[in-house]
C-alpha cells in the first residue's frame, strides 16, 4: 500500500454502479432513491463506472463501451448535468456514503476532444494512432512522455475532487507510470487529503504480454506503492 494508506481502509465496502444499467432513467438523480438501501448494505463507497462523454468513432454496439471516453472534463449527457452529480454526491454523503469514480487515463476514444487539442500526446505505430491492445479496437492510447499530458490528467483529478467525489477507481493502472500516479496522488491531496485511490491491476500473463510487445507495465508491487487498494 501507498505510504500514507490508512488501515482502516482494509475494511472498506464499496458498491459498483454501472448508472445506465441500475435504474430504468439511468441518471444521477435516478440512482438517489436507491442511496439508503445501498447504505443498509453496510457499504461505504458507491463507486461509479466511467461518467464521462462515449466516443462515437469505432463504437462497439450501438451505445458504446463507457470506457472509450471523449471528454474527461465532463458529463455524459445522458446521465444529467455537472449539477446533478454534484446533487447526487451531496445525497450521497447525507446518507453516510461516499463516492468514488472511474479513472481511465490509459486511452480515450477515437474522437475525444484531447486528440483534437492535443493529437501530440497520443501514442502512435508507424505513424498512425493505435493501441497497445490489439483487441481494443474503439480506443486509442495516450502518450505519457509528454509533461503536457500529466498536468492536464492531474488537473483533472483534482477538478473532480473539488466537485466533492472521494476516490479514484483507476483503469489498467499498470499501464500508466507509477510517477504519474504518485504526483497524482500528492496533488490532490492538497485538495482532499481523505481520497482513496483504487487501482485494477494486471494478470501476470497479460503483463508479459504487455512487456514482450515492448512497452512498460507495472507488476502488482509497483503498483501497490502508489494506490491505497489494489486488485485484478
Amino acid at each position: 500500500m501507498a505510504k500514507d494508506t490508512k488501515e482502516s481502509l482494509r475494511s472498506l465496502n464499496i458498491y459498483q454502479i454501472f448508472l445506465r444499467q441500475h435504474t430504468e432513467a439511468g441518471t444521477f438523480l435516478s440512482l438517489i432513491k436507491d442511496l439508503p438501501r445501498i447504505k443498509t448494505l453496510g457499504m461505504d463507497y458507491i463507486y461509479l463506472l466511467p461518467i464521462h462523454p462515449i466516443g462515437k468513432e469505432n463504437r462497439k454496439g450501438s451505445i458504446g463501451s463507457p470506457y472509450s471516453i471523449s471528454d474527461y472534463r465532463a458529463v455524459n449527457p445522458d446521465f444529467g448535468t455537472e449539477a446533478d452529480f454534484v446533487t447526487l454526491i451531496k445525497k450521497a454523503n447525507q446518507e453516510g456514503l461516499k463516492v468514488m469514480i472511474d479513472v481511465v487515463f490509459n486511452h480515450t476514444s477515437h474522437d475525444a476532444l484531447l486528440l483534437k487539442e492535443h493529437p501530440e500526446w497520443y501514442f502512435r505505430k508507424n505513424g498512425k494512432l493505435a493501441g497497445k491492445v490489439g483487441d481494443w479496437w474503439d480506443i486509442t492510447d495516450l502518450d505519457f512522455s509528454h509533461r503536457g499530458l500529466w498536468d492536464y490528467l492531474i488537473e483533472t483529478l483534482v477538478k473532480w475532487a473539488k466537485l466533492g467525489v472521494d476516490g479514484f477507481r483507476c483503469d489498467v493502472a499498470p499501464m500508466v507510470p507509477q510517477a504519474f500516479w504518485l504526483e497524482a496522488r500528492a496533488e490532490v491531496k492538497k485538495v482532499n487529503p481523505n481520497v482513496i485511490w483504487l487501482s485494477e491491476t494486471v494478470h501476470g500473463e497479460f503483463l508479459k504480454y504487455i512487456r514482450d510487445s515492448g512497452f512498460d507495465a507495472m507488476s502488482d508491487s509497483e503498483t501497490f506503492e502508489a494506490f491505497d487498494i489494489c486488485y485484478d
